[in-house]
Order: structure tokens, then sequence, then C-alpha cells
């Protein structure tokens, strides 16, 4: 990995986690649950496109598969979280939701193809 690619795969896994606390919560105090579901279509979409769908993506991938906007996404709303005061106890929940829902998309892709 050059340093260029270094780089751009650094910003690329930045820029999720602080678009989420940026926008997220401002969209669902905005529109409620709506909200949620619409900032998940902003959000999410072009930032994927970004980091893997161009000819030239944000982050570079190496020859194995890794998750690396769901990692880069926990840790930074994780740090956060723990610079803001918030303990480990209130982190669980979310911990687990984002197990299981990894577990399942993990199973419906693998039944899919």
């Amino acid at each position: 990995m050059t340093v260029f690619q270094f780089l751009t795969t650094l910003l690329g896994g930045f820029l999720l986690p602080f678009t989420i606390l940026m926008v997220w919560g401002k969209m669902v105090d905005h529109f409620g649950a709506k909200g949620g579901f619409l900032a998940a279509f902003i959000i999410i979409g072009p930032i994927w496109f970004l980091n893997h769908g161009m000819a030239n993506p944000l982050i570079h991938q190496g020859s194995s598969v890794f998750i690396d906007m769901g990692y880069a996404t926990a840790i930074g709303l994780f740090a956060y979280g723990l610079f803001r005061g918030l303990g480990l106890k209130v982190h669980l929940h979310n911990l687990g939701a984002m197990l299981i829902g990894g577990c399942l998309a993990g199973i419906v892709i693998h039944i899919l193809f």
C-alpha cells in the first residue's frame, strides 16, 4: 500500500462516521423516523460509492474481504461516545444490534449469492 492509498483509505474510513455524526441526528430530529431512513439512503449509499464503487476508490482493498465501513463506523461512534463521557454500558445495545444485523446480512448475502 502506497502512502497515497493509505491516506485515501484513512479519509474513506473517517468520512462515514463523521457524516453520520453531523447529519443523521439532525435529519431524525427534523423528519422523525422517516428522516432516519432518508439519512441511511442519503449517507450510506454515496459514501459506499466513494469508498468502493469508483474506478479509483478512496479505500484501498486488499485481496481478502474486509468490512471496512462497518468497522470504521463502529470504532468512530464508540470513540465519540467515550470522549463525550458515555460509558461502555451505553454502547452494549448498539454493539448487540450491530452483531445481530451483521450476522443476518451475512446469512442473506450467503443465501442470495
